[in-house]
């Protein structure tokens, strides 16, 4: 199992606390977060889980989604945070 907890901010003041304390996502968000997203996936054995959390504030979960090029098998949402659980299938 893995946990993918990336920084999810793309607007923040470069001093502010949320920056400090999240951390932020650079213009090609998309390309880092698909990085990210594709190691996690490398590293887990056949059938693995990555657990993913996502805050919905600035860039939305869909967005997200469509960079990863799969869907979730399940996720849950608490107010703008999801977590959604992704499984390893099996390597040709």
């Amino acid at each position: 199992m893995v946990v993918f907890d990336p920084p999810h901010l793309i607007k923040a003041g470069a001093n502010s606390w949320l920056a400090t304390k999240y951390g932020l996502l650079s213009e090609d968000w998309e390309k880092q977060l698909k990085e990210g997203f594709d190691e996690c996936m490398r590293v887990l054995d056949q059938y693995g889980t990555l657990i993913f959390k996502w805050n919905d504030d600035q860039i939305k979960l869909s967005e997200v989604l469509k960079v990863f090029g799969q869907k979730p098998l399940f996720g849950d949402k608490r107010s703008k945070t999801h977590w959604c659980v992704f499984m390893k299938g099996v390597e040709e």
